[in-house]
């Protein structure tokens, strides 16, 4: 055998060798750093990641729905939370998921307009985006699952007319000024309020900012500058509680009539102990589940309507002990259709 039969044998022996070490790829480097071979292994699970608004206790039920879905249709499911209610960090927090190039995202939006780019950017990276509780509608999402956000708060502004016995005057609470899901709730709240009783004054839409602390303190000043209020509704979920510690706290309770969206523990308590009237309740668990099975049929190429209504349930002192059997019972029955299909 010839030099260069013998060194072409060589380089071939030695090539073979290094196909065959573990983690060895001939394949180009593509996202975050990792090298991705030619063909995804067939048995690869996929990765849908749900990013909230925020840290906020309201999106427990909601990771709870995600994660058991993950568990029944064999995906991995992650939740990225930026540390507050901000586009820019929410922003950030998708950026990160595009460069590591997971299969599915899942967003509650902070804001419409300032994620029009960045969920244009990971669509155009091959990623599936949907948004839950609070939609983009500007934005290339593929489906909004979650709560019809203004026939929500139209119902809302109707029992309420109804609680202050369609008369006085009231101030809402609102969780940032910019959230497309919240500025619905307003406007229907508002609607149903003109319509059921005109003559039921609104004082104003308060930000407090997502924060119960901040919704404290915006209580106590509506309260010193309005002393004639008669109530307070809020379209976010800590605005509620925060208003029913301050009307507790200065004695105020039966006075001033609080109301607002969602089952916090001190909500439910606040129904209870008299010092709210009522909530909204959102189907937050169903929110999660269907974000898992909306994404994997994406993923496999099955079309999604533009919205899902998770639907809402008014809950006050004469269900607030037995609602949520009701919508065990209810998600259950859903939720085996969507299993079926």
């Amino acid at each position: 055998m010839s030099k260069h039969s013998r060194a072409v044998h060589a380089l071939m022996a030695l090539t073979c060798f290094l196909l065959a070490l573990p983690g060895f790829s001939t394949g180009t480097r593509e996202g975050a750093g990792s090298v991705m071979s030619s063909t995804a292994p067939k048995d690869r699970k996929l990765t849908f990641v749900m990013v909230p608004k925020g840290v906020h206790p309201y999106y427990e039920p909601v990771y709870k729905g995600f994660d058991e879905a993950s568990l029944q249709y064999g995906v991995l499911a992650e939740v990225d939370a930026p540390p507050r209610f901000d586009v820019a960090l929410q922003v950030k927090v998708i950026e990160d998921l595009i460069a590591r190039g997971v299969d599915g995202i899942a967003i509650s939006a902070n804001d419409d307009a300032g994620l029009v780019a960045i969920i244009h950017e990971a669509v155009q990276s091959g990623i599936k985006v949907i948004t839950f509780d609070a939609p983009a509608p500007s934005s290339e999402a593929l489906t909004y699952i979650g709560t019809d956000n203004e026939s929500a708060g139209y119902e809302a502004g109707k029992h309420m007319a109804v609680a202050m016995q369609n008369r006085g005057s009231v101030a809402i609470l609102q969780g940032g000024l910019d959230a497309t899901n919240l500025n619905l709730r307003t406007h229907g709240f508002k609607r149903g309020l003109t319509e059921s009783a005109p003559g039921i004054r609104v004082v104003g839409v308060i930000d407090e900012e997502g924060d119960f602390s901040e919704s404290v303190n915006k209580t106590e000043e509506l309260l010193a500058s309005h002393p004639e209020l008669s109530a307070i509704f809020s379209v976010s979920a800590e605005g509620a509680p925060a208003a029913a510690a301050v009307i507790k706290r200065q004695g105020k309770i039966g006075k001033i009539l609080v109301a607002g969206f969602d089952d916090l523990g001190d909500t439910l308590g606040g129904i209870r102990n008299g010092a709210i009237s009522f909530c909204l309740v959102q189907n937050t668990y169903r929110m999660g589940w269907l974000s898992i099975a909306r994404l994997l049929d994406a993923v496999q190429g099955r079309p999604l309507p533009s919205v899902i209504d998770t639907g809402v349930m008014f809950v006050d002192r004469l269900n607030v002990d037995t609602y949520e059997s009701v919508m065990q019972a209810e998600n259950a029955r859903q939720l085996a259709q969507v299993k079926g299909s």
